[in-house]
């Protein structure tokens, strides 16, 4: 195959060149898993997304890549998806509605044209569902890897497992809790797995701030939407955030790239029944690959 073209946009950006870079493939037909993961490698985006077309008006598979793994669910890919869907999909329209195969469920989109050449997606991921809370003894571990010491822990909320597609433990911190936490810890995604959990979510609860890391600690994520889902849940059933009122987490200060998440958790406190997570998309270059598929690329997935 020649020719695959490929948008690139900016979530959760409120400019270009701001928020979290995204590559979109919105014609993968053919493409193994292999190929894509190469594509997203040779871009060295932190993570691409793949659509596919379905019989089905509006519906879309669609596969995540970061330059180490398929992700069965990813916040800012799918919203940025949402937004290549509607310029090409439905170019004339102000707003539109599109669905996400994913391999963890599907997925609905809801964008609308800003101007300017600009979206704003917002995506639904259902109810959240809570896992572990560590017990204060469980702790230290997780607070050493993360490069923690007890004073930068937010006190009065606990470490809690939640998901809304990819588990992650929230750690409540301090101001100077986020500002010095890193991950330092070679075994750190082994102890996340006794825990149930596939990566980590630090924020700060006083300046709403968040920040997440790939889990050998090497790159930082700019915005992370499907951190942004389990936070949302967690701040209302802690009564950090009130149910059915939308409000912004931030995140990508430390790296030069600041983003805003506007999060929204529908139910009570007692009961969270869904969140929605939303985010502008910028519309920022578009491209073709042209290198020809190895053989072996070209084979079923």
């Amino acid at each position: 195959m020649n020719g695959l073209p490929y948008r690139h946009v900016d979530v959760f950006a409120h400019q270009p060149f701001s928020g979290n870079g995204l590559t979109v493939f919105p014609h993968a037909e053919g493409l193994s898993a292999r190929f894509m993961l190469r594509l997203t490698q040779e871009l060295r985006q932190f993570e691409s997304i793949f659509l596919t077309a379905t019989a089905e008006s509006g519906v879309f598979g669609a596969r995540v890549f970061t330059v180490e793994e398929e992700l069965p669910f990813a916040g800012h890919p799918a919203l940025g998806a949402g937004a290549v869907l509607h310029e090409l999909q439905a170019p004339e329209s102000d707003v539109a509605t599109f669905v996400l195969d994913l391999p963890a469920g599907q997925m609905r989109l809801d964008s609308e044209r800003m101007g300017s050449g600009a979206y704003r997606v917002a995506m639904e991921q259902g109810r959240p569902t809570f896992g572990r809370m560590l017990r204060k003894q469980e702790e230290a571990p997780f607070l050493d890897a993360l490069s923690l010491e007890p004073e930068n822990r937010e006190d009065h909320l606990p470490l809690e497992v939640v998901s809304t597609g990819l588990p992650y433990l929230i750690v409540p911190v301090t101001p100077n809790g986020l500002l010095r936490s890193r991950i330092r810890a070679a075994n750190f995604e082994v102890l996340l797995e006794k825990i149930g959990a596939k990566f980590v979510y630090l924020f700060d609860a006083e300046g709403l701030e968040g920040r997440t890391w790939d889990n050998a600690g090497a790159v930082e994520d700019i915005a992370t939407g499907s951190a942004a889902g389990p936070t949302g849940a967690y701040l209302v059933r802690h009564r950090v955030a009130e149910a059915e009122k939308p409000f912004v987490l931030r995140q990508g200060r430390f790296v030069g790239r600041p983003s805003e998440i506007r999060v929204q958790v529908a139910g009570s406190a007692d009961l969270p029944t869904s969140v929605t997570v939303a985010g502008d998309v910028q519309m920022v270059g578009r491209g073709v690959m042209e290198a020809v598929l190895p053989p072996e690329d070209l084979m079923a997935r």
